[in-house]
């Protein structure tokens, strides 16, 4: 830190500097307006007692030319100082920030001009663009303006993001629209309200197909399509990712792994045979409802003895732990016993089939929509992880990546596509291309879905952070107030004595940010840890506050209307219903 002494020498230095520089441009506007008026220019001054002998007796130094070398010498001055008062406000956006938090030039990867520089990168159709030329929206993922210098940050599509805020923060008007609405490719987006369906439905459909997923009536929206679950079961692997899915909803850290393992390999065996017979998601839930149904292993006998000796081996058991075993793979897919989700995943002659692999090169819109956690969830988680694994697929086959990047904005991804080993996928997806942003309420809301491990992965392979405001856990604001770093304070002390009084000075060490003031950010502003930059603070950039999205507000509002209106019908149906039984 600098002492006394060493800030007198500065502004000395300065002072000197400015001095040297405002004598220079005097000469030399002078000189050019004597020389235009065809008169010789006056010796330039060698030193500063020089400078000032000729600003004082301006009319011995220059008597032929009075009025054009004063001329000169003002323009000359006023450019200076205009130069200079530029330079200096540019050096303090640049290189100062008052907070002690991260200055412009610490993230500078993420302004728009190297922002949009990645953006040719990573996107196919922006190969011959010229970076200056991009438009905001096709820079990358908008994070929000650095502060305070105001300056946009955007992220780019081969980053992963994290978002932790509190309820009612800007979690949706302030990340997943804007980074819906701008997605240049294929997006998929979670959510267990219609909000952010309502908002950037008209958009996407003007650009893409809207496919929706809503099997509680999240939307009301009525059913336009159908997707085969049982495709996801072509492979082994893909059938135990598919199980997976449906055990997580009933596995917990209390209870004897056992069951729950014992009732996964009872389902992928159970998918494998449907996939093989040709089958559905119908066929499954019948062999489950008869643990005598011979069946699927017959088909898997045929097709796969390893895994059909497997699967007999672990069901031809007692007579109470089979029936456990089943019990248990009845209650993982109970949400299929209700015709109205079983027809979302079964074929339908009279609706399109959703293909993960066609989405992934599309900018298509799946939304994807659920009231609560629970078994209805696991379809969400499932189809959502048909669409990545289809997703890195299809970058493989492009040469890595895909060639528009897909956007996966996962809201309440901690209750409603609680996919289990998310937190190992999160890096791997943002190679391929996908760009994978997690919206949780708070980190211990990750830790409950993916245990301590899996959420220090994901928040480790998260290359951008962001933290909002209302954090209630005190832990994890310390932590966050560790992350932010110190600085020193410069303190001063006044001691009084007989003799008189004195002041002294004394520097100490203190955090940027201790955890109360991070609880206790503004509203609208938010915390940014980006992989390789000291942490930022940004302000938030809500729909509404954006002119190139003030469209929204229109449809939006048009889209709540029509949710309603189906909601009432919805409900006199079944009040009829009632009435009629």
């Amino acid at each position: 830190m600098m002492t006394e002494n060493d800030r007198a020498w500065a502004a000395g230095g300065i002072l000197l500097g400015g001095a040297v520089t405002l004598s220079v441009s005097t000469w030399s506007g002078a000189a050019a307006g004597a020389v235009l008026t065809g008169d010789e220019a006056a010796p330039f001054p060698t030193s500063l007692v020089g400078a000032f002998q000729m600003v004082t007796d301006w009319s011995s130094a220059w008597p032929h030319s009075q009025t054009a070398s004063i001329v000169g010498a003002t323009v000359a001055d006023l450019a200076v100082v205009v130069f200079l008062v530029w330079g200096l406000r540019w050096t303090v956006r640049w290189f100062r920030n008052p907070s002690s938090l991260a200055t412009l030039h610490q993230v500078r990867e993420l302004t728009p001009k190297h922002a949009a520089r990645t953006a040719t990168r990573l996107r196919a159709s922006l190969k011959e663009a010229k970076p200056s030329k991009l438009q905001a929206r096709d820079r990358g993922v908008l994070l929000g303006d650095h502060m305070p210098s105001g300056v946009e940050l955007r992220g780019s599509d081969e980053d992963t993001y994290v978002a932790i805020m509190a309820p009612r923060a800007g979690k949706s008007t302030s990340l997943a629209i804007p980074v819906a609405e701008e997605a240049p490719g294929a997006l998929l987006m979670t959510s267990n309200k219609a909000d952010v369906y309502a908002a950037t439905l008209a958009s996407r459909a003007k650009v893409g197909h809207p496919w929706i997923l809503d099997t509680q009536g999240v939307a009301q929206a009525e059913r336009q399509m159908w997707w085969d679950m049982i495709a996801q079961a072509e492979t082994l692997e893909g059938a135990e990712r598919l199980a997976s899915h449906f055990v997580n909803q009933i596995t917990s850290e209390q209870a004897d792994p056992f069951w729950s393992q014992a009732a996964g390999d009872l389902l992928v065996g159970l998918f494998r045979a449907a996939y093989w017979e040709g089958g559905s998601v119908r066929d499954v839930m019948r062999w489950l409802s008869d643990p005598k149904e011979k069946a699927p292993l017959r088909v898997l006998y045929s097709h796969e003895p390893v895994l059909a000796e497997q699967v007999d081996s672990s069901i031809n058991i007692a007579e109470e732990t089979q029936s456990g075993i089943y019990q248990n793979a009845r209650t993982a897919v109970s949400a299929l016993r209700d015709e109205k989700v079983l027809a979302w995943v079964t074929p339908d002659k009279d609706h399109p089939r959703f293909d993960p692999e066609d989405f992934a090169l599309s900018k298509d819109t799946l939304y994807l929509l659920s009231k609560k956690g629970g078994p209805a969830s696991a379809v969400v988680a499932a189809l959502a992880d048909a669409v990545f694994t289809a997703g890195a697929e299809a970058g493989e086959r492009h040469g890595g990546r895909l060639p528009e990047p897909m956007r996966a904005v996962l809201d309440e991804a901690a209750n409603i596509c609680k996919i289990a080993d998310l937190p190992d996928l999160y890096s791997h997806l943002g190679s391929r291309g996908i760009t994978p942003f997690v919206i949780l309420q708070s980190y211990r809301q990750g830790v409950k879905a993916w245990g301590e491990v899996g959420m220090d992965s994901m928040w480790s392979a998260a290359t951008k952070k962001i933290i909002g405001v209302g954090l209630d856990d005190a832990k994890f604001a310390q932590d966050v107030s560790t992350l932010t770093g110190a600085h020193y304070v410069e303190r001063g002390s006044y001691s009084k004595s007989k003799d008189g009084g004195s002041r002294s000075w004394s520097e100490q060490r203190e955090q940027v940010l201790d955890p109360a003031e991070i609880r206790a950010m503004r509203k609208g502003t938010a915390l940014l840890l980006a992989t390789g930059m000291p942490v930022a603070q940004i302000s938030l950039r809500p729909w509404y506050a954006e002119k190139l999205m003030a469209h929204i507000g229109p449809q939006m509002k048009a889209e709540e209307q029509a949710i309603t209106k189906r909601a009432v019908a919805a409900y006199e149906e079944r009040k009829a219903a009632r009435s009629g039984r």
